[in-house]
C-alpha cells in the first residue's frame, strides 16, 4: 500500500471499518482500484466514492456499511432469492452477499439484457466497483432532480420502459425502480441500485416488477396522459 493511499484512507476513518480499509487494500494490491477521490453519496447503509483506476480512468466505488446495515431487512429479502437461500447468518456475510448480489445483477442487466446501467468492475466482499456516470468529477442527476417537459419526460419515460423490458426477457427485475434509482446523462437514462433485484425463479419476482412498473407510472403520471403510460410489459 503505498503512502498516498494509507494518507486517503485516513482521511475517511469515520466512514471505513477496519475490515472495509483491508479490503480497501486488496482491492488495490489486484490492481482494480487505485486511490479514493472524494464521497460522492453518503447513506444510511451506504457511501460511493468517487475513485480511479490505476489508468486514471474515474469509478465509483460504493461501500455497504457493515456495521450500520439493517441486517435483518436485507436476509429477509436475499432469502427470497434463489440464489441466496442458505446464506450464513453471520451479519458481514449478508451484508456481503448483498453486494455480490449486485453485483451478479449489474452483470446480467449489462451484458446479457444490454441495459443502460453502470458497467460492473469487480465485487469483494462489501465492496462494488464500477463505471462512473458523470463528467469530470460531478455524476450525472437523479431523474427526481431533472427539470422535465412534456417532451422530455415521454423520452424518458419511452427509455425507461424499453430497459425494463429489456430486463424482463433476459428474467431479471430490478425490485428498486424509482425516480430515485435513476440517472440522466446527455438525454440518456441509467438505472442504478441493483441490490435489490431477483431472477424469475423468485416468488416475489412478479410483484417487483409490478411496483417497478407502478413507481415508474406514478413519477410520470405528472407529465403524461394516462393512454400513455405502459401497464403491462
Amino acid at each position: 500500500m503505498s503512502l498516498e493511499f494509507k494518507e486517503e484512507l485516513k482521511v475517511y476513518s469515520k466512514v471505513l471499518d477496519d475490515l472495509t480499509v483491508k479490503a480497501l487494500v486488496e482491492l488495490r494490491n489486484k490492481m482494480i482500484i487505485f486511490g479514493l477521490v472524494k464521497i460522492i453519496k453518503e447513506g444510511k447503509e451506504s457511501v460511493v466514492f468517487l475513485g480511479k483506476d490505476f489508468e486514471k480512468n474515474y469509478v465509483a466505488i460504493k461501500i455497504y456499511r457493515i456495521y450500520h446495515s439493517d441486517f435483518k431487512m436485507i436476509r429477509n429479502l436475499l432469502v427470497l432469492d434463489p440464489r441466496y437461500e442458505r446464506i450464513k447468518r453471520e451479519k458481514r456475510n449478508v451484508v456481503f452477499y448483498w453486494c455480490n448480489r449486485e453485483y451478479r445483477n449489474l452483470k446480467l442487466a449489462y451484458e446479457k439484457a444490454k441495459v443502460n446501467c453502470p458497467k460492473p468492475i469487480a465485487s469483494y466482499q462489501n465492496i462494488l466497483v464500477m463505471e462512473f456516470l458523470g463528467e469530470n468529477e460531478i455524476p450525472y442527476p437523479l431523474l427526481k432532480d431533472v427539470k422535465l417537459d412534456y417532451e422530455i419526460a415521454k423520452d424518458f419515460y419511452n427509455q425507461v420502459i424499453e430497459n425494463l423490458k429489456k430486463l424482463k426477457k433476459i428474467g431479471l427485475v430490478h425490485g428498486d425502480l424509482s425516480e430515485h434509482n435513476i440517472l440522466v446523462g446527455n438525454d440518456k437514462i441509467y438505472l442504478i441500485d441493483f441490490s435489490h433485484g431477483v431472477k424469475e425463479d423468485s416468488i416475489v419476482y412478479e410483484k417487483l416488477f409490478r411496483r417497478d412498473l407502478e413507481n415508474i407510472n406514478r413519477f410520470f403520471s405528472k407529465f403524461l396522459s394516462e393512454d400513455e403510460l405502459v401497464l403491462e410489459i
